[in-house]
Formats: structure tokens, C-alpha cells, sequence
């Protein structure tokens, strides 16, 4: 039941994140961290990019250092703009000490906007990344969601080279 001096809903900031959660422990109102709740964390991600260009590779994920496993299950579409609208849906798995890692195609529409994808694992420095190379025509936007993340973090589409970084195996699957 709300008190005089609570704040009233369409009063309130909107946020992404918080530092602390307000709860009820008996009588006496208490503030918990996020992390401590039974699901903290779903592991899923949302970005919602700009224009993408075709022929390009682009970064969308960063994993931790190569002594934790990375991977998680990454579905992209594009919004109809200059191409119709398409999703693919693959798995990927980094790590860093080995070339072991691997991306397998989950589901995917007959067209494509997404034709390629990339792990690159490096042992100096022991680092991962996932890269997504566009094949849609001309300029689209992108929608990228995660799930099942372990120690990946979607970021931002940035354009990379084609070329591999000395240093990095990689590993290439065309849709």
C-alpha cells in the first residue's frame, strides 16, 4: 500500500539499470542489490543499430579474456529499407586459448542480410570478438538481440577491416 511520501509511478524516472531495488523484510522497508535477486540476469541483450553498409564486417560483441568460455545465441534482422526484411539466428562459442571456437546457423530467412559471421580469439591480448558481415543492398538498420550470454556483451555495430589482427585465430561460417 503506498505512503504519503512515495513517489507515484508516472512520476518516476525511467531507467535501464538501477543500483539498488526497494523490498518489504517484515515491516521494515529494505534495499537490495540487483545481483543478490534469485534471476538477476537473464543474459539478453537488445541494440537497435543505424545504417549498415553492404560488403562491410562489423564488430558487435566483445567477450572477456580467453580464460572464460564466451558465447551466447544471436539473432539479427534487418528493417525493410532497400532490402526486405530478414533474420538469421546462430550460436557462437570463443575461446581464447585455442582455435576451438565455433558459430552454428540456428534458423535463418531464404534472403539474407547477414551472410557471414566471425569469432576472432587472441592470445595477445587473450580477447574475443564476434564480427557480422553484411550482404543486404545498399544501407539498412539492424536489429540485434542475445540471449544466454556467458561473458559476451553486445556492443554498438563498429566497422572492422577484413583483414585478421596478428595475433588472432579465426573463425569464419557463411549462412
Amino acid at each position: 500500500m503506498a505512503e504519503k511520501q512515495d513517489i507515484r509511478e508516472d512520476q518516476m524516472t525511467v531507467t535501464s539499470s538501477v543500483d539498488y531495488v526497494r523490498g518489504m523484510k517484515g515491516k521494515n522497508s529494505v534495499l537490495i542489490n540487483p545481483n543478490n535477486l534469485p534471476h538477476p540476469n537473464t543474459g539478453g541483450q537488445f541494440i537497435s543499430s543505424g545504417a549498415l553498409i553492404k560488403g562491410k564486417w562489423y564488430r558487435i560483441a566483445v567477450g572477456r579474456d580467453g580464460s572464460y568460455p564466451c558465447s551466447g545465441i544471436f539473432n539479427i534482422g534487418n528493417r525493410f529499407n532497400n532490402y526486405n526484411p530478414c533474420t538469421v539466428l546462430f550460436y557462437s562459442f570463443a575461446e581464447g586459448y585455442s582455435s576451438r571456437s565455433f558459430i552454428a546457423k540456428l534458423a535463418s530467412s531464404s534472403m539474407l542480410s547477414v551472410s557471414k559471421a566471425r569469432v576472432l580469439s587472441g592470445k595477445v591480448p587473450l580477447v574475443s570478438y564476434l564480427d557480422i558481415y553484411i550482404s543486404a543492398s545498399l544501407e539498412n538498420s539492424f536489429y540485434i538481440s542475445a540471449s544466454c550470454l556467458m561473458n559476451f556483451k553486445l556492443q554498438t555495430p563498429e566497422e572492422v577491416g577484413e583483414t585478421i589482427p596478428e595475433g588472432y585465430s579465426v573463425k569464419e561460417v557463411a549462412f
